[in-house]
């Protein structure tokens, strides 16, 4: 087991470090970073070439690969032009509204998925499995960025039931996880209720009817359990899609998120906030496919042996 997970660690550490990589040289190929940073029409060139040296700017593109790799280990990611201040700090403080958000989708995804996918599955050719499967198909098929916006427009312009955007209590958490849920309920249901299927064909379940045992206690300690690394890789997917979907449903209704704070930075030009974010996104979905690998290997022990 230890050299399975130093092999997925060493996997993990090479990922984060060509995120790293990437988000150095992203900045660089898009432009003069001082050139987005200051209208060159308005600044004399002793300013601008000031500004260049502050910055570290003048230097090569080694030497300035090697300040930054420094910096980033440090967890200095420079300081936000916005609001002058750490961008690492504009970036963490948003953190936990983000994964407030995703733990509540994740939830309710789970609460609403897994009981309709054994419906689906223990009526397997009759009319509500065709139910199942059809309300499936049409969630998945459903954009988060799309719901986001019917959604406001019913329930909090036209019904004034629930709010339009921003935080305070439990009302507001509630449009934004329906937009992101709806599309993972679907896709989620889709492959489990197909998985379940096939399981409860199997001869040990038959074989477990046959001894008396409750349909409950067949599903829950024998198909379910069975079908478990399924699962785990399909919310390791729906998470790696939170945080990287989250990102217009958080600006649609305000939501201070990390994907709020990447589109803000994207529109103010404020490249120490928008490579801080990237980063913590990448290093967030790093840790999710770890963390994966690890249920694996807990879930099935003939993994360890791969």
């Amino acid at each position: 087991m230890g050299a399975y997970l130093a092999r997925r660690g060493i996997g993990s550490a090479a990922v984060i470090v060509g995120l790293l990589v990437f988000t150095f040289f992203a900045t660089h190929y898009i432009g003069d970073p001082v050139e987005l940073l200051v209208d060159r029409e308005l600044s004399s060139n002793a300013d601008y070439e000031a500004i260049r040296a502050a910055g570290g700017f003048d230097r090569s593109l080694p030497e300035q690969f090697v300040d930054y790799t420094g910096r980033v280990l440090r967890g200095d990611f420079g300081t936000s032009l916005w609001q002058n201040r750490p961008a690492s700090e504009v970036v963490l403080e948003r953190v936990p509204s983000s994964l407030l958000l995703g733990g509540l989708t994740l939830g309710f995804t789970c609460l609403v998925a897994i009981p309709l996918s054994i419906a689906g599955a223990r009526s397997s050719g009759r009319w509500p499995s065709a139910v199942v499967t059809t309300t499936a198909a049409a969630l998945s098929s459903i954009t988060p960025f799309w719901l986001a916006l019917t959604l406001i427009v019913v329930f909090a312009v036209r019904l004034s039931i629930l709010p339009t955007s921003g935080t305070g209590n439990w009302t507001h958490v509630v449009l934004p996880v329906l937009a992101l849920s709806a599309q993972p309920i679907g896709r989620l249901t889709q492959v489990l209720q197909a998985t379940l299927s096939q399981e409860m064909r199997n001869q040990y379940v038959q074989t477990a009817r046959a001894k008396g045992v409750r349909e409950r206690q067949v599903v829950s300690r024998h198909v379910l359990r069975n079908s478990a690394i399924v699962a785990v890789t399909l919310l390791g997917g729906l998470l790696i899609s939170l945080i990287n979907g989250a990102v217009l449903v958080e600006a649609i209704f305000a939501w201070p998120g990390l994907g709020d704070i990447s589109l803000e930075a994207v529109r103010r030009r404020d490249l120490p906030v928008l490579t801080a974010a990237v980063f913590f996104i990448g290093v967030g979905v790093t840790a999710v496919n770890f963390a994966v690998d690890v249920a694996y290997v807990a879930l099935d022990p003939r993994v360890r042996l791969r």
